[in-house]
């Protein structure tokens, strides 16, 4: 389900969107997680856009991952 957002730069509606690279959003690992491959200290992140000025803002889906 897509979410709704109020753009902070002109006040229209964002859509949440996804990066089409196969996963659902890019995946943000914690440097002090475990190594390369099985660090489990990681969120998928997604951006917000505006769909009048175009003004995107990320989102961490589980920032609570990190730590």
């Amino acid at each position: 389900m897509t979410k709704h957002k109020t753009c902070e730069k002109c006040g229209n509606d964002m859509i949440e969107c996804y990066v089409d690279q196969g996963l659902k959003g890019l995946v943000v690992k914690n440097p002090q997680g475990d190594k390369l491959f099985t660090n489990k200290k990681h969120t998928r992140i997604n951006p917000y856009i505006c769909e009048v000025c175009g003004f995107t803002e990320w989102h961490a889906e589980s920032p609570e991952n990190l730590l």
